[in-house]
């Protein structure tokens, strides 16, 4: 039987952001960092979910949520 693939989203807190673009470092199809200097979520379609979960832990202001198919706030 094939597993399936979790779905994965990035909640972003913009207030907590600097615009360090970390993110886009780790997962730069998911991620891009606006004229405003802050991160902008784009889909997880753009990277690997280890790609992303490394974009998300090593945001240096953790300004990023994982959200998995099925998590709640």
């Amino acid at each position: 039987m094939a597993r399936q693939a979790r779905r994965i989203r990035v909640e972003v807190d913009r207030e907590r952001c600097i615009g360090s673009a970390v993110c886009t470092f780790h997962a730069p199809g998911s991620f891009d960092v606006g004229d405003d200097a802050k991160v902008r979520w784009l889909e997880a379609g753009g990277a690997s979910p280890e790609a992303i979960r490394s974009a998300v832990e090593n945001c240096p202001t953790r300004a990023l949520r994982l959200l998995e198919e099925g998590d709640r706030k």
